[in-house]
C-alpha cells in the first residue's frame, strides 16, 4: 500500500498490518542468531597450539536490534568483540584475517539449519564485515546480517553510563575514516534508539517506507543517503515537535518530510554518548561541524556524519517531499495537516555547546523549541564565536531559519508541485497515474470523477460504431461462408466500456453452423474472414487503424482499432456462432433479438447435453447478455465504471505477478456482481455513489460465500435446466453464474488478491465521510434465501445471519454500562426512583439478525403506580433520561460508537451502538420509561397470581386503546 494513497487517519492501521515485521519470522530469526552467537563464544573457547581469539561479549545491532526492522526485508549486524584486539588500529589490521576465518564457521554453524530459514551468502560489497542472508521459505521475508569482528573499545559499561573522554579521543587519534569503527558502539546506538516509545519506533517505520518507495526510482540518478540518517532526523523531529508518547503519525512525517525540504540547513547531533567536556573531542566535534550541510552525525560515533553533505543526494528525497503535500495521507478531514507547531526551521548554528542539552536526551538540535526569538538571537551569536560560519549562508538565511512562523517558511512549506504517483518497490512503475486517482477522490466528487476521467470518448465511441458497421458490410459482401447476421457485444455492446481501452466481441451467425458441436474451431472460416479485414484495413475509417497481435485462441479472431486520440484502442475478438436464437428472432430490420425474449428450454437443454465447457459457447447467447446489462438505469453503468476502474488498477498492480495476475475473475464478474448489489441493496436509479462502490467491495470480501445467479433467461421449469441448476448451485463458491449461459460460473478465478485490495481502499477518502466516518454499504447479502439449497440452510445462517459474536460481546458491555449508570444517576435528589432498569428486543431476546437489529431498554420508575400513569410527566422523565445519555456518553468509555438520535422526540428516546471495526454491524434502541406492572403490587410480585393480575390490567387497559400497554410486558 503506498503511503500517499492512504488517509491519514489509517496511517497507524498501515504501519500495524503492513510494515511492522512478521514477529514469526523475526523469532525464527533470533534463534539462529542465537545459535551463531553461541558457536562464536565456543569458538574462542577452545584450546589448541595456537589459542584461538576469545569472544569477551557479543552486541546485535541494525535495524533488527534497533527495534525498526521493516515487514519484508531488514538488516542486522552481529559484532562479536574479541580479546586480540588491543586498539581501533588492530582492528583494521587483523579483521580480514579474522573475518576469512569466519567463513568455515558458518558453514559449520548451518551444519545444523534452523527450520523454516535458508542461509545465503551473496556478494560481498562491504569490507570489514562478512555478509550473509537469512530468508524465509517463501523468500518473502529476510535479514541481509552483517558478521563484524571489533575492538571492545566500551568495555563493560553499563546502562545510561557515558564512555569516558579517551574512548573519543583514541578513537580520532586513530586516524580512521568516518564511522570506519562504527560497529565498536553498536551497543550505544542500539540504546539509543531502543529505548524510544513504540509510536516513535512505527514513525520510523513509515518514515523508510516512504524512503523505500523513492529509493527504487532514483537510486540510478545518484546515492542516495543510509537509511539511518532517516532514523535520526525522524527522532529528532519528534523531540523537537513533539515529545509526546501519543501523537498523530500524519503530523510527524509532515514535519520530517518538512526537515528533509530544508537539508542545507540541516545540522543534528547529540551529546548523550560525547560533548565539549574534553578538549580533543570539543575541538574535533567543531570541525565535524564546519563540514557542508546537511550534518547528522550519529549519536554513539562522533566521526560518522551520516548525513554527509558533500555525499548524498539529499536532493532528490528533498524534490519528491516537496510534491506530498497534496497528498491523501496529509488530509485531515479535508484539511491539510500542519506540521508540529514546535518544530522550528533548522539553523546552520548550534547552540552554545556549555548550556545542557534540552530534555533528557542531551539533544544539540538546530533550534530550541522552547527558546524565544529574542533568545535564540543570543544563542546564535554565542555559538557563533565558537563554531564558525558556513559559507554560502548568511544571516538573511539564519534569521528566516529561527523563526517558526516565518512567511517564507510558510510558502515554502505549501509551495507544492503537481501530485505525481509514487510506485512502491514491490509494484512496477509502469502502473498508470489513475492507480492512485480512485483512493483522493472525496465521496461527493465521484460521479463527477467518473464523467471526466472514466466515460469513453464520444468522438471514440462513434469512430467504432462506424467501423463496425463497415465491417460487418464487407463480412456479408466478401466472405465465402456468408453470415445470416452479426452481434456486438463486450463492454462495448453493454455500454459499460471505460475510457483508455476497451473489448468489443463481435458474433457473426453462420448459416453453416447448425448445432454447438459444429463451433469446434473452423480454421476455414476464421482465415476466410481474416482476409476479408486485412483487405478492408488498407482503407479503414478515417482516424482508426486496424492490428492484428498474437492470436491466443483458435475460436475467435483477435483485432485491434487504434485511434490518433490519446489512450484510445479497442480490442475486437470476432467469434464465428451457431444461432441457437435464431428460431426466437424479433421480425426487425435490425436483425437482433428484441429485448424481453426468453429462450425456449429447449435452447439450454440442447447446451447442456452437448457437453460442453462451462462458457465453451458463450458467444452463441451475446445478445441475452447485451440485454440484461443493458436494460439497467445510466447510473448504475457508472457504478459499474467505478468497479472495473478499481479493478483494472489491481490488475495492473499485480500483472508481472504470475500467476494470481492471470487468474482473477473476469472483469464481468464484477459487473453482475455491481448490478447483483444494486438490485438486493438499492434498485433507484438515483443513489450514492459511494454507498454503491463499498457494498461491491464488501462483496469482494465474501467472496467465498457468493451465490449469485439470476432466472431471467433459463429456470427450473425444464428438467434438463433444474438438474443442471441444482448441480451448478452445490459447486464451491464463490458462483457468479452468467444469466445468459447457465453454464459459465463467471465467478471462477482467484479472489484473494481482490479481496485484500477491496479492504485496503476501504479506508481511503473515497469511501469516507465528509465527518471522518466510514461510509455505510447497502444491506446485501452475498447469497439470497431462497437461491440455497436446503443442504446449505445451518451453512447459510451461521455465516451471513447470526450476529458476529465479537460485535455482539462489545454491545452486551456497553448496553451493561449504560444501564447501571441510568439506574445509579437517574432522577439523583428526586421523589422518583428508578427500580430497575431491563434490556429487551431482539438483542435480548437472542434474536438478533447480522447487520442492524433492534433493541429496547426499559427504565422503570417509581412515579408509575399504574399503566394509565405512563403517560403523565413524559416529556420531563424523556428529558432526564437523555440528560444521563449524554453524560454517559462523555464520561464513559465504549469499543463501539455510541450515538444518540439528534431528533429530540418527547415521547420516544433512541440511540444507536455501532462497530467502529466492522461495516454495517449496528443495533438501534429505544429507551422506554415504564410501570413496573410485574413486580409493583405488594405481595404478588412475579407469582402466578401476580401476573394474572398484570394481564387483567393490561386486557382492562386495552379496551380503553391506551398507547402504552406495549412497552410494559
Amino acid at each position: 500500500m503506498d503511503v500517499y494513497s492512504t488517509a491519514a487517519s489509517a496511517l497507524d492501521k498501515l504501519v500495524t498490518r503492513r510494515l511492522q515485521p512478521d514477529a514469526d519470522f523475526l523469532g525464527t530469526a533470533r534463534r539462529a542468531l542465537g545459535a551463531l552467537d553461541a558457536a562464536l563464544r565456543e569458538r574462542g573457547s577452545r584450546g589448541g597450539a595456537q589459542p584461538t581469539p576469545r569472544v569477551l561479549k557479543t552486541a546485535k545491532g541494525g535495524s533488527y536490534g534497533r527495534g525498526t526492522a521493516l515487514r519484508g526485508g531488514c538488516d542486522s549486524e552481529l559484532v562479536f568483540f574479541l580479546d586480540c584486539f588491543k586498539s581501533y588500529e588492530d582492528q583494521r589490521t587483523h579483521g580480514a584475517q579474522i573475518l576469512h576465518e569466519m567463513r568455515p564457521l558458518l558453514d559449520a554453524w548451518w551444519q545444523d539449519p534452523v527450520p523454516g530459514l535458508s542461509l545465503q551468502f551473496p556478494e560481498q560489497t562491504m569490507t570489514g564485515g562478512l555478509q550473509f542472508r537469512l530468508a524465509s521459505v517463501d523468500l518473502e521475508h529476510w535479514m541481509d546480517v552483517n558478521l563484524v569482528p571489533a575492538f571492545d573499545a566500551l568495555g563493560q559499561l553499563s546502562s545510561g553510563d557515558k564512555p569516558k573522554p579517551q574512548v573519543y579521543s583514541s578513537l580520532i587519534r586513530s586516524g580512521s575514516r568516518g564511522g570506519e569503527h562504527a560497529a565498536c558502539f553498536t551497543e550505544l546506538r542500539r540504546n539509543f534508539v531502543n529505548r524510544r516509545p513504540a509510536k516513535l519506533k512505527n514513525l520510523i517505520l513509515l518514515v523508510k517506507h516512504w524512503y523505500s518507495q523513492v529509493h527504487p526510482q532514483e537510486a540510478g540518478r545518484g546515492t542516495l543517503l543510509p537509511v539511518y540518517a532517516l532514523e535520526l532526523l525522524t527522532i529528532f523531529a519528534w523531540e523537537q515537535g513533539c515529545g509526546e508518547d501519543a501523537f498523530s503519525l500524519a503530523q510527524g512525517l509532515q514535519s520530517v518530510l518538512g526537515l528533509i525540504q530544508q537539508y542545507q540547513n540541516l545540522c543534528v547531533f547529540w551529546t548523550v554518548n560525547y560533548g565539549f567536556e574534553d578538549p580533543e573531542v570539543g575541538t574535533f566535534l567543531r570541525t565535524q561541524l564546519e563540514r557542508p550541510r546537511p550534518i547528522i552525525l550519529d549519536p554513539a560515533d562522533p566521526t560518522w556524519d551520516v548525513g554527509n553533505g558533500a555525499t548524498w543526494h539529499w536532493d532528490v528525497l528533498a524534490r519528491e517531499a516537496k510534491s506530498s503535500y497534496d497528498q491523501l495521507c496529509f488530509l485531515q478531514a479535508g484539511d491539510p495537516v500542519q506540521p508540529w507547531k514546535r518544530l522550528a526551521l533548522p539553523h546552520p548554528i548550534q547552540r552554545d555547546p556549555d548550556q545542557g542539552g534540552s530534555g533528557n536526551s542531551k539533544s544539540l538540535s538546530a533550534v530550541s523549541p522552547k527558546a524565544g526569538g529574542k533568545q535564540l538571537s543570543r544563542l546564535c551569536s554565542e555559538a557563533a564565536s565558537i563554531i564558525p560560519s558556513v559559507p554560502d549562508q548568511g544571516p538573511s538565511e539564519c534569521s528566516k531559519s529561527l523563526e517558526p512562523g516565518c512567511p517564507g517558511a510558510r510558502s515554502k512549506q505549501h509551495s507544492c508541485s503537481p501530485t505525481r504517483p509514487v510506485a512502491t518497490a514491490n509494484i512496477t512503475p509502469s502502473v498508470p497515474r489513475i492507480a492512485s486517482d480512485l483512493s483522493q477522490v472525496p465521496t461527493k466528487e465521484l460521479d463527477r470523477f467518473i464523467q471526466n476521467h472514466l466515460k469513453p470518448s464520444p468522438q471514440f465511441q462513434e469512430q467504432v460504431k462506424r467501423a463496425i458497421d463497415s465491417v460487418v458490410r464487407c463480412l456479408r459482401e466478401s466472405c465465402v461462408h456468408k453470415p445470416s447476421r452479426v452481434s456486438k457485444g463486450g463492454s462495448f455492446g453493454r455500454g459499460t466500456d471505460l475510457r483508455g481501452s476497451c473489448d468489443l466481441e463481435i458474433v457473426v451467425f453462420f448459416s453453416c453452423l447448425t448445432d454447438f458441436q459444429d463451433q469446434e474451431p473452423r480454421a476455414d472460416i476464421l482465415r476466410d474472414v481474416q482476409a476479408q479485414l486485412e483487405s478492408w484495413g488498407r482503407d479503414p475509417v478515417p482516424g482508426l487503424s486496424l492490428r492484428f497481435p498474437e492470436q491466443n485462441g483458435h475460436q475467435a479472431l483477435q483485432f485491434q482499432l487504434l485511434s490518433t486520440e490519446p489512450e484510445s484502442r479497442m480490442d475486437v475478438s470476432l467469434v464465428p456462432a451457431f444461432d441457437a436464437m435464431g428460431s426466437q428472432m424479433s421480425q426487425t430490420s435490425t436483425g437482433q433479438l428484441g429485448a424481453g425474449v426468453q429462450p425456449k428450454p429447449q435452447v439450454y437443454s440442447s447446451l447442456i447435453r452437448s457437453s460442453s465447457r462451462g462458457g465453451e459457447h458463450a458467444a452463441c447467447f451475446t445478445e441475452l447478455r447485451r440485454n440484461f446489462v443493458n436494460s439497467r438505469p445510466a447510473k448504475l453503468k457508472n457504478l459499474i465504471l467505478l468497479v472495473k476502474h478499481w479493478y483494472r488498477h489491481v490488475v495492473a498492480q499485480n500483472k508481472e505477478e504470475e500467476p494470481a495476475g492471470a487468474s482473477l475473475p473476469p472483469a464481468y464478474a464484477l459487473e453482475l456482481l455491481t448490478i447483483f448489489a444494486w438490485e438486493q441493496g438499492c434498485g433507484k436509479d438515483r443513489f450514492n455513489m459511494a454507498q454503491g462502490l463499498r457494498t461491491v467491495l464488501g462483496l469482494v470480501q465474501k467472496h467465498q460465500q457468493l451465490c449469485v445467479y439470476w432466472t431471467v433467461n433459463y429456470g427450473i421449469e425444464d428438467h434438463d435446466m433444474k438438474t443442471h441448476l441444482l448441480g451448478q448451485l452445490r459447486k464451491p463458491r464463490p458462483l457468479v453464474l452468467d444469466p445468459a449461459d447457465p453454464t459459465w460460473n463467471v465467478g471462477q478465478g482467484s479472489w484473494e488478491l481482490l479481496a485484500q485490495e477491496a479492504a485496503a481502499l476501504e479506508s481511503q477518502a473515497c469511501l469516507m465521510n465528509a465527518d471522518g466516518t466510514p461510509v455505510q454499504p447497502w444491506d446485501v447479502m452475498p447469497a439470497l434465501l431462497h437461491q440455497t439449497p436446503a443442504g446449505d440452510l445451518d451453512k447459510f445462517i451461521a455465516e451471513l445471519l447470526q450476529p458476529n459474536r465479537q460485535f455482539l460481546a462489545q454491545v452486551n458491555k456497553a448496553v451493561n454500562t449504560i444501564c447501571s449508570f441510568l439506574r445509579e444517576n437517574c432522577f439523583r435528589g428526586s421523589p422518583i426512583k428508578v427500580l430497575k432498569v431491563v434490556k429487551g428486543g431482539s438483542l435480548a431476546k437472542g434474536t438478533a439478525l447480522r447487520g442492524c437489529s433492534d433493541a429496547d431498554i426499559v427504565v422503570f420508575l417509581s412515579c408509575f403506580s399504574h399503566f394509565s400513569d405512563q403517560g403523565s410527566r413524559r416529556a420531563e422523565i424523556i428529558s432526564e433520561i437523555r440528560a444521563q445519555l449524554e453524560a454517559c456518553q462523555q464520561e464513559q468509555q465504549f469499543e463501539v460508537k455510541f450515538e444518540l438520535s439528534k431528533w429530540e422526540n418527547p415521547r420516544v428516546l433512541h440511540f444507536s451502538l455501532t462497530s467502529q471495526t466492522m461495516l454495517g454491524q449496528s443495533v438501534d434502541f429505544d429507551v422506554l420509561p415504564a410501570y413496573d406492572a410485574l413486580g409493583g403490587v405488594p405481595g404478588r410480585g412475579r407469582t402466578e397470581a401476580g401476573r394474572t393480575w398484570a394481564v387483567v390490567e393490561v386486557v382492562h387497559c386495552t379496551t380503553r386503546s391506551h398507547p402504552f400497554t406495549s412497552q410494559v410486558l
